[in-house]
This record gives structure tokens, sequence and C-alpha cells, in this order.
């Protein structure tokens, strides 16, 4: 009865320790498989748009028109309509979405201030939200150290549902005269994992996942 009694209670710790590690490491790969095919989506999503904005370069001579090529004054709400025959939108563009907000990947929240803040959005017929928006002072960063970047690109990939968060549903696309990049291309291996990271911002996740990286 006594062994009886001490192999019963193995058994018991021993499912109770199994049950344990399941419960710790199932939200983890649940997790992970959610973040893999939300970077399977962003890579099916870049290819689709840098296709519209070669159709674009390819009818109008340059993907971004300055005033003199039309004789208006260029804004960001422009240029989405300019754009829009050659994407599939929904609706109207230079949307505000109220309490929209999203997160850099180590968590801190986009403030205003940052160049990468976009309150302005249009949305695709597959959910997706966009945003464009002129580079302005980062005009004098080249990401290819070949131009200037004129107009940054935001893409949510999961609409305003969550998690909102830079390199997780969230990704940049830097716009040229002629062609556009993933944010990031350019810079090391080494960079762009650091920046795509739990204690990085995500902006470089951007173009970190289009080369292979993991989360």
């Amino acid at each position: 009865m006594k062994n009886l009694s001490f192999s019963l209670f193995n058994v018991v710790s021993l499912f109770s320790l199994v049950l344990l590690v399941i419960l710790i490491v199932l939200p983890f790969n649940l997790i992970n498989l959610e973040q893999a095919e939300r970077i399977a989506k962003w890579k099916a999503e870049y290819e689709k748009l840098s296709y519209s904005f070669s159709l674009v370069n390819l009818h109008e001579g340059k993907i971004i028109p300055i005033q003199t090529d039309t004789g208006k004054i260029i804004t960001d709400e422009f240029i989405l309509e300019f754009l829009s025959p050659y994407f599939d939108l929904t609706g109207d563009v230079g949307f505000e979405i109220p309490k929209y907000k999203y997160r850099k990947m180590n968590g801190q929240f986009v403030h205003k201030t940052d160049w990468f803040y976009f309150d302005k959005f249009a949305q695709l017929r597959n959910g997706v939200l966009i945003g464009i928006k002129e580079a302005g002072d980062r005009q004098n960063i080249k990401e290819n150290n070949e131009e200037p970047v004129l107009y940054n690109m935001f893409v949510d990939i999961n609409g305003n549902k969550r998690p909102n968060r830079i390199g997780q549903d969230i990704f940049f696309i830097s716009i040229f005269r002629n062609h556009i990049t993933a944010l990031g291309e350019g810079k090391t291996h080494a960079r762009l994992k650091a920046d795509c990271s739990p204690i990085g911002s995500g902006l470089y996740c951007s173009q970190y996942y289009l080369l292979g990286g993991q989360f």
C-alpha cells in the first residue's frame, strides 16, 4: 500500500509538472505563431504595395508629383488622392480614427513630435490601414546614401485592431522620387536586429523581416 501511495504521488507530481510546463510554454508558442502570421502578411503586403508603386512610376513618370507638375499645393491628402487609382482604397482619404494609438516595440507610446507619428489615414479594401506623410526634417536622412526620402508611408496590416505596435503589425515604407524601400534598407544586419527587439523601437523590423529575420 505504501508503494502504491508513493507511485500515485509520483504520477500526480509528474502530471502537475507537465501541465505547468504546458501552461508556461503554450502562450509563448501562440504569440510566436501569431507574429509569424503577421510577418508573412507584411511580406505579402509589401510586395503588393511595391507593385502598385511601380505602376505609379510607370504611368506617371514619377511616384511623387511636385507642385510644378500639378499647379496645386502638395499635401499629404493630395498624395493619397494622387495614388488612390493604383490602390484599392475604401472611402475617403486623410480621415482620423478616434482613440487610435500605437506604441513602439519596446512599449513606449509614439508622440506627436516623432517623425513616425501618423494621425491621417486611408484604408485598403483588405482592411490594411495606410498613411502618407512628407518626410520633413528627415529629407536630410538618406536611406541609401544616394537621395533623400521624400515621404514616409505607415502600414498597419491589422487595421486599427491590436496589437498596434511597431514591428508587430505596424511597418513603414520610405518613398523616393522613383522607388520605395522598406524602412531600414541599407542598415547592417546587426543594426536591424538590435532595433527589431523587445528593447528597440521596432522601426527597422520593416526591412529585417523582409530579409528573413525572426521575431
